[in-house]
């Protein structure tokens, strides 16, 4: 009796819409090892293709079935991409397969059904590993209870049902370092012995799939292997048992939830990622059902819609992470997604072995906190030279990078610029006089634009005060002539904030900011009008109203732009602040606002090594920092291996060694902050799934 086996393993892929898998190289040379180990397997012939075409592996299906003799055992695996059509035909992706169409380059189940319904050999057994694999078998009848006397029959083994994915170790098979945890769980029942379930020294298709289910079931209650008989005569015997013991792992800890957030989170960030660095890659979306070529971390993760809907929860949090780095400090949002991956993949594992993820979370924030803290004692300050370098790494634009590297010059590193969008092409701006301060909206319910949490007021009157906002105020604001009115004050009673958001209208605004003394003192020369105490207020009228061009205010920060240049109130010397206004065109609007904020975060929090190297080496520091229980130090190591992730990236986007990334880059401390806070709170808000 001979033993043959076929052992079809396609990772690459030609169309970009298929995902490149690393599991089934690995995979297959695994499982090809045991079957041909004569202690194990005893297989007299084990072939093994590679990521090859639809009719090559049609051809090797054939050869090995058709020339089978009536006593014969032969063995079919496929560890590949499963892809149905929507009356649930199932295909075998191939390296050629166009994903829209597989009915032209992919191989169908049909084909693999017929050619092994048609083969003479006794037994006959077919491995599926591979996302909907339970569709291959729609119209079989469930496996029966093992014969173990006998050595005949056609069978099939699938990874899991008609409607399920396929999983590799702990994340969906996209791109993964680690094995099929189908396929591993099956070498593993094989090497060990340990599938076999009754002693007799032999592990049969039954023994088999009854382990491979518990085990796959234990570690992933969402994935459902399947057993299925056609003309079966019984058990056929795979392998012998007592191979090499393997070490036996403990309960993992995570939930169904944890993965489907994790699945989802990776399949949105790969695309993110590939843009990382000055040589980043371009991501092609479908948006509307249209191929787009885009470039801008959150662009693609604006239009990245997966094609299965359960993963819509994890790819939502990664356009949350970067819309709050991106607000936070303009820049970063590809590198936090990167970050949060390394440690969504590192918690992960740290699960799987059984730690608990509480216990976990613990370590993740502290390290998070210290983190924080090398990252401001290794900062160096920021010198003007680098400006444009700055601007233009957040921008991806080296033009960009000169124009804001010019502006920021002018208005300080720390000044009043605002960018609008301009209805001409090309980029522009205009000086006026302008003070940016601390100090923001007294309450978000003053918001104008929901999006950016920015309240925002044009061509406004402004009321300044002194001290606490007096109630007899009220008066002298109800007399405001129709325009917005921006009100700067030190602070206000609650009841009075709410006299004032009942004086506000849709059509004539009130937004009441709170700021310093010496704020307040810099900014009546930029806006004119009187600086009003509780006295002053009770007499004054709208004469007292200075005015601005423009007022953008946050919760943290205010910018007011007044009259352009040679039109302030007061002597231009007297006028340190200034203000500019870039205009640029909707295109390029993103990128400029980047590479401002981006200035600005590097202004106040100095700049570290670029090119993630910055990053690599805190990770670097913080991972010798670890201590405490086991799941403490897990979740610790967890982030700081994750801070190494960028660098990763980059090299790999730039197709360099991370050693040999251009030492000249510089990266904003401020943003590395960002990152590393919006990213742990990420991996927080994983942890916390149930």
């Amino acid at each position: 009796m001979g033993r043959y086996a076929l052992l079809v393993a396609t990772g690459e892929y030609q169309d970009v819409g298929l995902s490149r898998l690393r599991a089934p190289a690995q995979d297959v040379e695994r499982l090809a090892a045991l079957l041909e180990d004569p202690d194990v397997g005893g297989f007299t012939e084990v072939r093994v293709l590679r990521d090859a075409d639809d009719d090559e592996i049609r051809r090797a299906v054939e050869d090995v079935l058709a020339a089978r003799s009536p006593d014969d055992l032969v063995l079919v695996y496929f560890s590949c991409h499963g892809l149905t059509t929507p009356t649930r035909r199932l295909y075998f992706a191939a390296a050629n397969t166009v994903r829209d169409r597989p009915a032209g380059s992919a191989v169908p189940r049909s084909f693999v059904h017929e050619q092994l319904e048609d083969c003479r050999a006794a037994g006959r057994i077919l491995v599926l590993d591979c996302c909907f694999s339970g569709a291959f078998v729609e119209g079989f009848k469930a496996g029966d209870a093992p014969v173990l006397d006998a050595s005949t029959g056609y069978v099939v083994l699938t990874a899991s049902n008609a409607y399920e994915y396929a999983f590799e170790e702990d994340t969906l098979s996209l791109e993964a370092p680690r094995a099929s945890l189908f396929t591993d769980v099956l070498i593993e029942g094989l090497a060990s012995g340990s599938a076999d379930l009754d002693g007799d020294g032999w592990v049969d298709v039954n023994e088999l799939f009854s382990y491979a289910s518990r085990e796959v079931r234990r570690r992933r209650p969402d994935q459902t292997p399947q057993f299925f008989a056609q003309s079966s005569g019984g058990a056929l015997r795979v392998a012998r048992a007592g191979g090499v013991p393997v070490v036996v792992r403990r309960s993992a800890s995570y939930t169904s939830g944890q993965l489907l957030v994790a699945r989802g989170f990776r399949s949105a960030a790969e695309p993110v990622c590939r843009t990382l660095g000055p040589l980043g890659r371009r991501a092609v979306v479908f948006v509307d059902g249209r191929p787009v070529e885009l470039g801008d971390a959150a662009a693609i993760a604006a239009a990245f819609h997966p094609d299965d809907p359960r993963d819509s929860l994890g790819a939502s949090y990664v356009r949350e992470l970067i819309t709050a780095v991106h607000r936070e400090c303009g820049d970063g949002g590809a590198t936090a997604v990167a970050v949060a991956q390394g440690a969504v993949t590192r918690l992960i594992e740290a699960m799987r072995e059984g730690h608990n993820p509480v216990r976990l979370l613990r370590g993740l924030r502290e390290a998070a906190e210290r983190a924080d803290r090398l990252i401001g004692t290794s900062s160096q300050p920021l010198v003007m030279a680098d400006l444009p370098r700055v601007a233009g790494t957040a921008a991806c634009d080296e033009v960009i990078g000169a124009l804001v590297g010019d502006v920021v010059t002018m208005a300080g590193r720390r000044g009043a610029v605002l960018v609008e969008e301009s209805n001409r092409a090309g980029m522009s701006y205009e000086t006026a006089r302008g003070l940016r301060f601390t100090g923001g909206y007294a309450t978000a319910q003053f918001v104008t634009d929901p999006a950016r949490r920015e309240a925002v007021l044009v061509d406004a009157a402004v009321a300044l005060f002194t001290g606490r906002l007096p109630e007899r105020a009220l008066v002298l604001l109800k007399r405001r002539e129709p325009h917005d009115l921006l009100v700067v004050c030190e602070e206000l009673s609650d009841a009075l904030l709410a006299e004032v958001l009942h004086l506000s209208e849709p059509t004539r605004r009130i937004v009441v900011v709170t700021a310093e003394p010496e704020m307040v003192r810099r900014l009546h020369p930029v806006v004119g009008g009187l600086v009003l105490d509780a006295d002053l207020a009770a007499a004054a009228d709208i004469s007292a109203f200075g005015s601005a061009a423009k007022v953008v205010a946050t919760d943290r920060d205010t910018i007011v732009i007044g009259a352009r240049t040679g039109e302030a109130f007061g002597s231009v010397a007297s006028i340190p602040d200034t203000g500019v206004r870039i205009r640029a065109g909707a295109a390029d609007v993103g990128r400029v606002e980047r590479a401002v904020r981006a200035v600005r975060s590097a202004a106040y929090d100095g700049v570290l090594p670029g090119g993630g190297a910055g990053l690599a080496e805190i990770g670097e520091r913080l991972a010798r920092m670890a201590g405490g229980d086991a799941a403490h130090v897990a979740g610790w190591r967890a982030l700081a291996g994750a801070l190494g992730e960028p660098s990763r990236w980059i090299a790999e986007n730039s197709a360099v060694p991370a050693g040999e990334l251009d030492p000249s880059l510089i990266d904003s401390a401020g943003t590395a902050r960002a990152v590393v806070a919006a990213a742990a709170r990420t991996a927080e808000r994983f942890l916390l799934v149930a």
